[in-house]
């Protein structure tokens, strides 16, 4: 009877934390969890799926945060040049051409950033898929900047295939050329390497301060020198949102002779 009692009380605190915790929407109840049996056993699975939920709630709001910092910017210069276009017939050609390239560019950032926010916030959704052709991936990505950005790219990819997420895997590498064209302005061809275990994306431009290698995949972070690069300083935290579910993690170093070397390892697992 007594061990049935201390069995009970110890299901019955657990109940109640789960009720607790299912009315109130806080993932953040105390668990006291003792023993070793089943019971124990379950008290610890629980108060580790708590700890992921408040880790995950932190995350967003976090990012919530961020993005709504971010938006401020182009929505005040939107409201400001919509102002100005009650008296778009006093403009001469000149500033109305002004106007409007003003007008298009911010609304092009907010919709780039609009897409970066929905891609953080689904990430991990998209299924794994056995044996994704991950050397197909890159080049495919390669051809289709390529094509927008009008610039060359060189790959050399080994034949590879993993486990994965075959559309994050490609918004990664995308992201990791995109960002490699924004910085050099050379004609050189931007390169990228698959390799056993990573990806990467060698430039020619200016290189990252070495204060910042260890900041650029943070999201909305931009460093001074480029704060006027157009972008939503969401990219390359995608690429380390996606490496870290594919068992890797994103990494940055100066180039020799100049430029940058961005990329991601992965598990081929």
């Amino acid at each position: 009877l007594l061990l049935a009692r201390r069995a009970t009380a110890s299901l019955e605190t657990l109940t109640k934390t789960a009720e607790r915790v299912a009315e109130s929407g806080h993932p953040d109840a105390a668990i006291t969890v003792t023993g070793t049996d089943e019971i124990g056993r379950l008290g610890r699975s629980l108060q580790q799926m708590l700890a992921s939920l408040l880790r995950s709630r932190e995350q967003q709001q976090r990012l919530i945060q961020d993005a709504g910092h971010e938006l401020r910017t182009p929505l005040t210069s939107l409201r400001t040049n919509i102002a100005v276009l009650g008296s778009f017939e006093r403009l001469s050609p000149d500033q109305r051409l002004a106007l409007t390239a003003d007008l298009r560019s911010e609304t092009d950032e907010m919709a780039e950033l609009v897409e970066e926010l929905v891609e953080l916030s689904i990430g991990g959704d998209e299924p794994v898929e056995h044996g994704v052709d991950l050397t197909r991936i890159v080049e495919r990505a390669a051809t289709r900047v390529q094509r927008r950005r009008r610039r060359d790219v060189l790959v050399t990819a080994e034949q590879i295939e993993i486990d994965g997420q075959p559309r994050a895997l490609d918004r990664a590498i995308g992201n990791l050329l995109d960002n490699a064209m924004k910085f050099d302005s050379g004609s050189d061809p931007i390169e990228l390497t698959l390799a056993a275990g990573r990806v990467e994306v060698a430039d020619r431009g200016p290189g990252i301060p070495e204060d910042q290698l260890d900041l650029i995949f943070n999201r909305f972070h931009r460093a001074v020198e480029a704060r006027n690069v157009p972008g939503s300083g969401l990219g390359l935290s995608i690429v380390s949102q996606v490496a870290t579910e594919h068992g890797g993690s994103a990494y940055a170093r100066n180039r020799s002779g100049g430029g940058a070397v961005v990329g991601f390892t992965f598990s081929s697992s």
